[in-house]
Parts: structure tokens; C-alpha cells; sequence
């Protein structure tokens, strides 16, 4: 009831019970159109444990694409779990074949290379082959990749490739629209880059990309929208989740019960709580998300019902407070990037995937390391690496910033990792590479 890659399923149960009893109430329901109303809440939404995030503002569900997905192979699946399973793994496996063609097309030399960066990365493999977002992202991100490269570099502008940017773009903005920020300002620098062939290539892409996001937060300071503040909230709202406890909500509250005080509530029935009077707890008004306050002594009456019960997270990760300004950011990025590079690390992994994770990380690290022991600067191509390099420090910022969860980090950064080794391939010098005996034979 609780893990990713069933609960998802689950509430899609609900939405392709629909089908055969009331086809146009799924078809509007798969398609949104014409579902947000009384009906379908009564119907169907309420049934479901994921659908309706009414603590989460400002931003479109994502968790609607993944129901919406299992909802329409039920019709095919018609109930096996691992139909979902094997079509995800091929929808993945397509977005990293988009994401192999699209390099190999400037690294011919080095294909054995880039063939083990985008397909053998060991968590990329395992969090992309579940039912998950994950797969849909991966999928979104090569078909946006490859399709620029064919249109913008091979100048191939046809329907179908204009068709499949536009739809992987879509696919994205529903499914982890956060991530359009990490992809397509690098790929409008290295399109800029390639068309009118600048020269100062990192000066262009550092000062082009430092006047966009700055553009961009300027004009959502003056419609009153801070984008440093949903940060912070971001932030904020996982170390709560990684504190464990029993989350509760009403139509002016969420609050907060402490790990292991159950003895706090008076149960009304499976998922409708009152708090006992004297009892302590911290809470948030929904109107305002950014005061943790708390009650020592309650005299709340109001009945609750129940959003999380959480035990302490295990991989939960120390940060420091964040403020949301500019200068706090910017101290803070030190601390963001060895976050997403090195959490977990083998000195606090604790479970069997922690460990993976982490032994993970120090190869990875190692390669890039030795990638640039035997780098050829010389014949790089400047403009494939910056483009890595932007989408591997943006996504790694938006990462270390919001999530102090060494469990979340190991899958929020899998669409970098292609990225991030093909930095390496870019630079390495594989004549180097093959006077190694050991490494002759596998280039």
C-alpha cells in the first residue's frame, strides 16, 4: 500500500474498473477532460490513495500520468502486474536507445563506450525497469534529445520528428515537468552553439544560462511567485517526511504526529482520527505552508483524516537550514553537489541498496576521474561537454536543494547519469585507453 510501484497500480484498479461498467467516465478520466467535478471524486477519486494531493500546491500531479498508464494497459493486461512491468522496461529501453543513437552520431569511435554509459549503468537498469516514473522520464528524455539533434543539428525538420519532440515534451511537462528546466537550456545552448558556431563556448553557455534562470526568477518575483521559496518548502516538507509520523489533514490543517504516539489519537474509523485533548503535534495551515508551527496541549475537536503514517526514515541525510535568497543559495551549493554526488556514502549506508548506491557512486566518481587522467582536451568537443555538463549541475542543484534522502537522491538523479558519463567518453583518450591490456580489447 505503500511502495512506489504498486500503489500507483492500485488506484489504477480503480480507474479501469470503469471501462466496462462506465466507458465514457474512464475515457474522461484517462483523458482529463471532463472529470474534475463532484461525480467523480464521490466515484472514483475516493477510492483511490494517490490520486489527490490536496497538501501540494502550485504544481501539476504527476502521480496522474503514472495511474493513467497503468489504467490503459489494464485493458490489455487485463490484470498481471508483470505485463506492466515488461511494457515499461521496453517504453525505457526505447528512451536509452534515442539517448544512444543521439551520442553515437558524434562519437562514432567511441560507440562500445557510449553503449555501456547509457545501458550499464547499474541504477538506471533497476529503477528504470519498474513501474515507475522513472521509465516514463528515461523514455521522455532520449526521444526529446534525439529529436532536436535530428532537427536543429541534421536539419531533418519533418512531421514526425516535430510530432515526437512536441509529445516528449508533453510527456514530460505531466510526468516530472521539473526536469524541462535540466534538458532544454542546455540543448537551446548547444543548438545556439552549433548553428552560429561560437567560439567561447563555456563562457557563452555559463553567461546564457545565468541570464535565463535569471530572467526567469525575475519574472516570477514580479507575479508574486518565488521559485527560491517553493525550494525551501520542497525542502522542508521532505526532512518532515524523513522524521517519520503520522501526517493527518483537514480543510484547514495538516499536522503532524510524532513516531510512536499513536496513544495521541482516538480512532473514529480505518482513516478518520481526532486528536485527544492535551496531546502534542505540529501542524500547517493550508493557506500558508511556510509556518511549521506546533501545539504542546490541544484542544482541537476536529476529526482528521489520515494522509501518511511514516515510520523515521533510515537513509534520511543532515543538511543545514536554507534560506530562500540568493546568497543562501549560493552558499549552499557546495553542500547540494556532494549531496547528489556522493549520497549515500559507504560510511552511512545501511541497507543492501544503500550499499549498491554507494558503491556505485565511487566507481562512477572513479571513471570521471580517470577519464580526465587520460583526457584528450585537445579533440573534445566542447559543445557536447558543456551540454553534459549543464543538465548533470542543474538537475544535481534542483536534487541537493529539495531532497535530503539518500533512498530518493539514488532515483531523482538516473536521468544525469548518461549524462554524467558522457563527459567522461567525451574527453578520454581511448589510443591512451588501449596501450592498458586489460582495456584493449573492450574498445
Amino acid at each position: 500500500s505503500t511502495a512506489d510501484i504498486y500503489k500507483y497500480y492500485d488506484d489504477a484498479k480503480v480507474m479501469a474498473g470503469a471501462a466496462y461498467h462506465h466507458p465514457l467516465d474512464y475515457l474522461k478520466m484517462l483523458s482529463g477532460i471532463g472529470n474534475d467535478n463532484a461525480y467523480f471524486d464521490e466515484q472514483y477519486y475516493s477510492k483511490m490513495n494517490h490520486w489527490c494531493r490536496r497538501y501540494d500546491f502550485g504544481t501539476y500531479n504527476d502521480n496522474h500520468t503514472i495511474i493513467r498508464f497503468n489504467a490503459l494497459l489494464m485493458l490489455v493486461s487485463f490484470g498481471s502486474f508483470h505485463v506492466h512491468t515488461l511494457v515499461m522496461c521496453f517504453i525505457s529501453f526505447l528512451g536509452l536507445t534515442a539517448l544512444y543513437k543521439s551520442f553515437t552520431g558524434f562519437f562514432p569511435s567511441k560507440k562500445n563506450l557510449v553503449f555501456a554509459a547509457v545501458f550499464l549503468v547499474p541504477s538506471v537498469l533497476f529503477w528504470g525497469s519498474g513501474v515507475l516514473k522513472e521509465g516514463i522520464l528515461l523514455f521522455a528524455t532520449g526521444f526529446i534529445v534525439y529529436t532536436f539533434v535530428k532537427i536543429v543539428i541534421e536539419k531533418k525538420i519533418t512531421t514526425v520528428y516535430v510530432l515526437l519532440f512536441l509529445s516528449a515534451l508533453l510527456l514530460q511537462l505531466v510526468n516530472k515537468n521539473y526536469l524541462l528546466l535540466t534538458i532544454c537550456p542546455p540543448l537551446l545552448c548547444f543548438g545556439l552553439v552549433h548553428c552560429f558556431k561560437i567560439k567561447k563556448v563555456i563562457f557563452f553557455y555559463c553567461a546564457f544560462l545565468l541570464l535565463l534562470f535569471g530572467t526567469a526568477y525575475i519574472v516570477l518575483k514580479t507575479m508574486n511567485k518565488d521559485p527560491l521559496q517553493s525550494i525551501v518548502s520542497k525542502r522542508r516538507d521532505f526532512v518532515n517526511l524523513t522524521r517519520g509520523g503520522t501526517f493527518m489533514l483537514n480543510q484547514d490543517l495538516l499536522i503532524r504526529i510524532e513516531p510512536g504516539k499513536k496513544e495521541f489519537l482516538d480512532t473514529l474509523d480505518t482513516k478518520h482520527f481526532r486528536i485527544k485533548p492535551g496531546s502534542s503535534y505540529m501542524y500547517w495551515r493550508l493557506d500558508n505552508f511556510n509556518d511549521t508551527l506546533t501545539s504542546t496541549n490541544s484542544t482541537d475537536t476536529s476529526a482528521y483524516e489520515l494522509v501518511w503514517d511514516l515510520p523515521l526514515a533510515g537513509s534520511g541525510i543532515a543538511v543545514s537550514p536554507l534560506q530562500p535568497n540568493l546568497v543562501s543559495f549560493t552558499a549552499h551549493i557546495p553542500e547540494a553537489l556532494y549531496i547528489s554526488f556522493l549520497q549515500p556514502t559507504l560510511a552511512v549506508a545501511d541497507s543492501l541498496p544503500e550499499k549498491a548506491a554507494a558503491i556505485e557512486n565511487c566507481v562512477l566518481l572513479l571513471l570521471l576521474t580517470l577519464s580526465f587522467i587520460f583526457a584528450d582536451f585537445k579533440n573534445t568537443d566542447k559543445n557536447w561537454l558543456m551540454l553534459c555538463a549543464a543538465v548533470v549541475l542543474i538537475l544535481y542543484l534542483i536534487i541537493g536543494f529539495t531532497t535530503p534522502v539518500a533512498g530518493a537522491i539514488v532515483r531523482y538523479k538516473i536521468p544525469a547519469l548518461p549524462f554524467l558519463m558522457m563527459i567522461a567518453i567525451n574527453v578520454i583518450d581511448t589510443k591512451r585507453l588501449r596501450k592498458i591490456p586489460l582495456i584493449k580489447n573492450l574498445l
